[in-house]
C-alpha cells in the first residue's frame, strides 16, 4: 500500500510555480560630466582649479555655440542642477531637457558652484540636455539629476506689513493665503475684455497701469488709457468681486532725453531715455529732484486714494524688476533701489495714510537677495518672467521658494504666455495668481484654444468663482 500511494504521489504533477515580478529599478543619481557631452564651438578646458572629472567646457560666447549631453535614466521626476563657473558676474543660461526650453542664472562665483534649475519629467531611456550661450562667459563643469518628488508651497502668515491696513485688504490677502498651494487665481494685464469675448470667462483679477498719471508725461500731453475710475468701475460691476492689481512705470520726474528713435519721452521709464540720477537726488534731501522726486509719488498717492476711498484693495506692485536695470529705479543699483522703495512706502503709508495697498516686490525671472527690500515692506513676492512657452517654469518657482517658502507668497506678477494648469500640478508650481502681458504679441498670441483650457480648469479660479472675499475673517 505505501509504495503504491509513493508511486501515485510521485506520478502527480508539479505545483507550478508563479511567475518572477519584474524587478523595479528605483531612481538613481545621475552626474553627467561636461567633458563627456558633443562640443559646437566650446571646448574643454583644465586651468580652472576645483572642477569634477576630467575637464570642463567653457568658450560660451557665439550665439551658435551649444553643449550636448545625453543620458540613461528610469523615468521619473529629477531636480536638476549644474556644476559650473561664472566668475564675472551673474549670467543667463538657457537650456533644453529633451523638449521643454528654459532659462535659468548662474550666480557670480570664483570657483566652481552648484546652480538649483528646478524639476523635470525625464523618460525612460535615452534623454538629451542641450545648454546654449545664453548671457554666455561661464563654463560648465557638470550635470547632476537628483530624484525627487512635488510638494505644496507653505503657507505664509496672513499679517500684512502695514498694522493699519483696512479689513477689506486683510480679508483679501487672507483669502490669497487660503488659495495658496490648491489654486491658481487667473490674471490679466489690461486686456480683462479680449478674456471674457473668448472664453466666456473674466480674470479674477485686473491689472492695471498708473504710467500715464506719471507728471513728466502729463506734462508731454499724455492721458490714461483707462482711468483710475474706469479701474474701480470693473473692479465694482456685478458684486463688487473683481480684484484690482496696479504697477506704475514711472517716466522719470526729470532729465528726459527725448531722442528718436527709442528714448522718446513716452519711453521715460527706461534708463537709456533719462539721465535722472536716483543715487544723486536720493543723497541730496533738500535738491530740486528730490522735490520733483516726492511730487510724483504724492500725485500717484491721490490716484492711490481713489481706491481707498471706495473700499477697493490694491495688489500694489510699484518699482518692477529693478535687478534688470532697464528701469531707471535700478540703474543705480540695489542700495539706491531699497532706499527708493521704503521712501515710497513710508511716503504712502505713513504721510497718506494709505492702507488698502497689498504691497508686492517683483523680481525678474529670477530672485537677486541684494535687491529684496526687507520682509517689513513686501507682502508678495512677484516674479517676472519671458520665455519660452514650454517651460514649466520650475526652476523659476524653486528659485524663489528657497528664500521665501513659509514667509511670503510667490505670484506670477507678469508673463509671456499661458501657464499651463497640467504643468502646475506636476511640478507643483502653485503661483498665488498669474498675469499675462497684454497686446498682439503676448495674451493675443495665445491660441483661443489654450485660453478656454486655462479659464475653465478646475484649479484656475475666474472671477465668477470669486467668493464674497470681503467676508473672509
Amino acid at each position: 500500500m505505501l509504495s503504491l500511494l509513493l508511486i501515485g504521489f510521485l506520478g502527480c504533477a508539479p505545483a507550478s510555480k508563479p511567475e518572477p515580478v519584474p524587478v523595479q529599478t528605483a531612481p538613481k543619481i545621475i552626474q553627467i560630466e561636461a567633458e563627456t557631452g558633443q562640443l559646437s564651438g566650446v571646448e574643454i578646458a583644465k586651468s580652472l582649479p576645483g572642477f569634477s572629472g576630467t575637464g570642463y567646457v567653457t568658450g560660451f560666447d557665439a550665439a551658435t555655440d551649444q553643449l550636448t549631453l545625453t543620458f540613461d535614466a528610469t523615468a521619473g521626476l529629477y531636480a536638476l542642477s549644474i556644476g559650473y563657473s561664472a566668475p564675472s558676474g551673474d549670467k543667463g543660461v538657457d537650456f533644453q531637457v529633451n523638449g521643454e526650453k528654459v532659462s535659468s542664472t548662474l550666480t557670480q562665483n570664483t570657483g566652481f558652484g552648484l546652480a538649483k534649475t528646478g524639476k523635470f519629467q525625464v523618460r525612460d531611456g535615452r534623454n538629451t540636455v542641450t545648454i546654449f550661450r545664453g548671457w554666455g562667459y561661464f563654463s560648465i563643469d557638470y550635470l547632476q539629476l537628483t530624484p525627487t518628488t512635488v510638494g505644496l508651497p507653505t503657507k505664509p502668515s496672513k499679517t500684512l506689513v502695514n498694522p493699519q491696513a483696512t479689513a477689506s485688504t486683510k480679508a483679501l490677502f487672507s483669502y490669497l493665503v487660503d488659495q495658496y498651494g490648491s489654486k491658481v487665481i487667473s490674471g490679466q494685464q489690461d486686456d480683462v475684455e479680449y478674456i471674457l469675448e473668448k472664453t466666456g470667462k473674466e480674470p479674477a483679477i485686473g491689472s492695471f497701469d498708473l504710467m500715464d498719471y506719471s507728471p513728466s508725461r502729463v506734462q508731454n500731453g499724455a492721458t490714461p488709457q483707462r482711468s483710475s475710475e474706469a479701474c474701480m468701475a470693473w473692479a465694482r460691476k456685478g458684486e463688487g468681486r473683481g480684484i484690482i492689481s496696479l504697477l506704475w512705470h514711472w517716466n522719470a520726474p526729470t532729465d528726459l532725453i527725448d531722442q528718436a528713435p527709442d528714448r522718446l519721452w513716452w519711453s521715460g521709464f527706461y534708463t537709456r531715455a533719462t539721465t535722472f540720477d536716483l543715487a544723486a537726488t536720493l543723497a541730496d534731501p533738500k535738491g530740486e529732484r528730490y522735490h520733483l522726486l516726492i511730487r510724483d509719488i504724492d500725485t500717484i498717492a491721490g490716484e492711490l486714494k481713489k481706491f481707498q476711498t471706495a473700499d477697493i484693495p490694491v495688489l500694489w506692485r510699484p518699482l518692477h524688476e529693478a535687478s534688470g536695470g532697464w528701469f531707471w529705479w535700478g540703474a543705480k543699483g540695489a542700495g539706491p533701489f531699497k532706499e527708493l522703495w521704503r521712501l515710497l512706502y513710508d511716503r504712502l503709508t505713513n504721510h497718506h495714510q494709505l492702507h488698502n495697498l497689498i504691497w508686492v516686490y517683483t523680481a525678474t525671472d529670477s530672485i537677486h537677495p541684494d535687491w529684496y527690500p526687507g520682509d517689513s515692506y513686501v507682502d508678495v513676492v512677484g516674479l517676472d518672467i519671458y520665455t519660452d512657452p514650454t517651460s514649466s517654469l520650475s526652476g523659476n518657482w524653486t528659485n524663489a521658494q528657497g528664500p521665501f517658502a513659509g514667509k511670503k507668497l510667490v505670484a506670477l506678477s507678469e508673463t509671456g504666455n499661458l501657464p499651463k494648469p497640467d504643468q502646475i500640478r506636476n511640478f507643483g508650481t502653485w503661483w498665488s495668481w498669474f498675469s499675462v502681458w497684454t497686446g498682439a504679441d503676448f495674451i493675443k498670441k495665445q491660441s483661443v484654444e489654450q485660453l478656454k483650457a486655462v479659464y475653465t480648469d478646475k484649479d484656475v479660479i475666474t472671477r465668477d468663482e470669486l467668493p464674497n472675499w470681503r467676508q473672509i475673517p
